[in-house]
């Protein structure tokens, strides 16, 4: 039985200077390895909006339309006309891309803001973004219209539509302007006939005191010369009657107006914030019986006397490596939330007022 445990014994010192030397050698590979793989990256080049000056304000843009942005112009909210294209030539916001945006503003004044798309003709037009109190703006698409999703300075967001007559194309903008010029020319020609209507009037009239006067003389002659009475002057006054006048007869003309859905986006939490407690675990020798497999790592000789004892044959035993819990570690899992858009309210109609129109004539006016 001495000889059996010394072997084992024997065994057993072999095996743990083979395994401290593989374990060396895994290290020392290990390190080799990562001072290899040790290499310092390059950081990219954040690409910006607008040039920073010292007055410059800024703010984070972030393009969520699914599409390039080709064109991105701002002005103060008191200008008349809005800067050049910010974006350099062949230069364009990609989708998912942030972007620092950098721009000024007159004090007191808030920020309008032009966008368009890569491969579309109609421009978004964005007013009164306020500087003061907006940290990032999301661009995002829906239903065709580019929205601003402002996040403010205390967390809450708000989604901006463009103004109304903003995402019109160029060519229905040139249509309205002459379409405006055309009744402009209209107006002129109107007013051009009524002052020569009223020229003809005035010579009219002093045509027929003209002719009224010699009439007259014309009549004085016949009396002296003959008894017969004169009705020329009688019949110059009923030839030279005005005509009526036009009366308008102005019908109210109206356009459908559509009022696009206004929402909000809102952090929604999905999973609440827990402690897991994760076992802490090493590999611990054990002395196992050979014979009926109990543990006997307290006192291996106590066990092989008794099994001798109690007509038992368990005459040896066996180390094994058992990986074991030792203890716990807390680790703590934040909060998850998860951003909502929110209908405020939803996309309507309207019926707006857009001028008159005379129902005899077809003269229009402005609303």
């Amino acid at each position: 039985m001495k000889t059996k445990q010394i072997l084992m014994a024997g065994a057993l010192a072999l095996s743990m200077v083979l395994s401290g030397g593989m374990l060396t050698g895994c290290s020392n590979s290990s390190n080799t390895k990562d001072t290899k793989t040790s290499e310092v990256t390059k950081k990219k080049e954040v690409k910006t909006i607008g040039q920073k000056t010292k007055d410059s304000k800024s703010l984070k843009m972030t393009n969520n339309t699914g599409k390039k942005i080709t064109v991105f112009e701002t002005k103060s909210s008191s200008e008349e006309s809005f800067s050049d294209n910010l974006l350099e030539d062949g230069d364009a916001v990609k989708n998912k891309e942030e972007r620092t945006l950098y721009y000024d503003v007159k004090e007191n004044d808030k920020l309008d803001v032009k966008i368009c798309l890569q491969d579309q003709d109609k421009t978004f037009v964005f007013k009164d973004v306020d500087p003061a109190d907006t940290k990032k703006v999301d661009v995002s698409l829906k239903e065709d219209k580019v929205n601003l999703d402002v996040t403010k300075k205390d967390g809450s967001t708000v989604t901006l539509t463009p103004s109304e007559d903003s995402a019109k194309t160029e060519d229905e903008k040139k249509d309205e302007q002459e379409v405006k010029q055309e009744e402009k020319k209209e107006e002129k020609k109107e007013e051009t006939a009524k002052a020569d209507s009223s020229n003809k009037s005035n010579t009219s009239e002093l045509k027929k005191d003209t002719t009224a006067s010699t009439s007259n003389t014309s009549s004085n002659k016949n009396n002296t010369g003959s008894s017969k009475p004169s009705n020329s002057g009688n019949s110059s006054n009923s030839n030279s009657s005005k005509p009526a006048e036009h009366t308008h007869n102005w019908v109210a003309q109206y356009k459908t107006v559509n009022i696009p859905e206004k929402g909000h986006n809102e952090q929604v939490l999905v999973q609440a914030a827990y402690d897991e407690q994760v076992p802490v675990t090493e590999m611990k020798e054990f002395a196992i019986c050979n014979n009926c497999g109990a543990d006997v790592t307290a006192n291996p000789t106590a066990h092989m006397k008794n099994s001798l004892l109690n007509g038992g044959n368990c005459g040896g035993y066996h180390s094994e490596w058992r990986e074991v819990v030792t203890g716990y570690n807390t680790v703590h899992h934040d909060a998850v939330y998860e951003t909502r858009y929110v209908v405020d309210s939803p996309a309507t109609t309207k019926q707006e007022l857009t001028g008159y129109k005379c129902s005899g004539c077809g003269k229009t006016k402005a609303n």
